[in-house]
C-alpha cells in the first residue's frame, strides 16, 4: 500500500471521507427525493455524486485516492443519498396524502401492483397448472400487504442501485484524479 509521510493512503482520512460523502449525499438526495419519483432515480446524477464525493475528499485530504478508496467513498455517499432521498420521498408522500389530500402515492403503488398482477396472469396462461397459484399471487399484490411488500422491495432495489452507481462514480472519480497526477521526475 502506498504511504506518504507515515500515513496509509488506502485507509485515508475517515473524517474527510465521511464529511465529503455527507456533503454530496445531501446534494444528491434533494433531486432524488423531491424532484423525481422513487421509480426514476436519475442514475447519471448518482454517478456524478460519487465522482464529486471523491473530488471533495481529494480537496480535503490532499492525497490522491486509490480506486478502492474511491469505490468506498462513493458507496458511502450513495448509501447516505439513498437514505436521505427515501426520507424526503416519504415525507413528500405523507404531505401529499394528508396535507394536500392527493392520492398520487397510492396510485403509483396501485399502478405498479396492477402491472405486476397482469404480468402474473399472462404468465399463468401459458401453464394451466399454475393458474391457482398465479391468482393468489395476483390477489396478494393488490392487497395492502402486497402494496407494503412492493414498497419495501422498491426501496431496497432503489438503495442498492444508488449505492452501486455512486460507488462506481467514486471509482471513476479516483481514476480521473489519478490520471491528472503528474509523475515526479528524478533530478539524477
Amino acid at each position: 500500500m502506498p504511504q506518504t509521510a507515515g500515513r496509509n493512503l488506502e485507509s485515508g482520512s475517515s473524517k474527510a471521507a465521511i464529511l465529503s460523502a455527507l456533503t454530496v449525499a445531501a446534494l444528491v438526495a434533494i433531486p432524488l427525493g423531491l424532484l423525481s419519483s422513487i421509480y426514476d432515480s436519475g442514475r447519471l446524477w448518482v454517478v456524478g455524486g460519487g465522482i464529486a464525493a471523491v473530488f471533495l475528499y481529494r480537496r480535503r485530504v490532499g492525497a490522491v485516492p486509490t480506486g478502492r478508496l474511491g469505490w468506498r467513498i462513493g458507496g458511502l455517499a450513495g448509501l447516505l443519498a439513498a437514505f436521505f432521498s427515501l426520507a424526503l420521498f416519504s415525507l413528500r408522500s405523507v404531505i401529499q396524502h394528508h396535507a394536500l389530500h392527493s392520492n398520487e402515492p397510492e396510485l403509483q403503488v396501485h399502478s405498479l401492483a396492477q402491472q405486476l398482477a397482469v404480468a402474473v396472469n399472462q404468465a399463468s396462461r401459458s401453464n394451466p397448472q399454475t393458474a391457482d397459484a398465479a391468482a393468489q399471487l395476483a390477489r396478494f399484490w393488490r392487497s395492502p400487504d402486497g402494496a407494503a411488500a412492493m414498497a419495501m422491495w422498491v426501496a431496497a432495489m432503489f438503495t442498492f442501485s444508488v449505492v452501486l452507481f455512486s460507488a462506481a462514480g467514486g471509482a471513476i472519480g479516483a481514476r480521473i484524479i489519478g490520471l491528472g497526477k503528474k509523475p515526479e521526475r528524478s533530478s539524477h
